[in-house]
């Protein structure tokens, strides 16, 4: 658990801080520093590389994080079902709000690609606070108990088949 909650609060803060760096990418007018997609090599001006190459660093770091919490939750809290929702949520928006990157400077900076990257960082930062806010505020779900099947086999509930009918 403890794990979990650091890897939480560690991708809040991180989409904050992607968030605050793309400001000054913005307000520095260096969103096209780094003319190659994936280095800054080649760059005319040294100041707008360094300040777009330090966006795309820490939107790596923040991605891989994602991925880190992402693979945590499936593999050990899955039936915690707010925190995997949100945390698979969470990824989607960060490959989305990746790709939107990619486009903007692929389009030289369309004002509605450039919107729609902050309007999904947005809305990635607000999934990863509610996500927080989840883990520190929830418990999660017990393992569910192990029962004798009819076979004699053990089985838990959570991998008993279902007849699809309640009672």
């Amino acid at each position: 658990m403890r794990l979990l909650k650091t890897l939480a609060i560690a991708s809040t803060v991180g989409a904050w801080t992607v968030i605050v760096v793309g400001g000054y990418v913005s307000q520095t007018e260096s969103g096209l520093g780094c003319p190659e997609l994936v280095t800054c090599g080649n760059a005319e001006n040294a100041a707008a590389a360094a300040i777009e190459g330090a966006h795309r660093l820490v939107a790596w770091a923040e991605g891989l994080l994602v991925l880190a919490l992402l693979i945590l939750v499936w593999r050990s809290y899955r039936s915690w079902s707010p925190v995997r929702n949100l945390t698979t949520l969470g990824f989607v928006l960060v490959v989305v709000q990746s790709s939107l990157g990619i486009l903007a400077v692929a389009t030289s900076l369309s004002a509605y690609v450039v919107t729609a990257h902050l309007g999904v960082a947005t809305a990635f930062l607000a999934v990863m606070v509610l996500n927080a806010a989840v883990v520190f505020r929830g418990t999660p779900p017990e393992p569910a108990p192990a029962t004798e099947s009819p076979s004699g086999a053990v089985e838990s509930y959570a991998s008993a088949p279902s007849s699809g009918r309640r009672a």
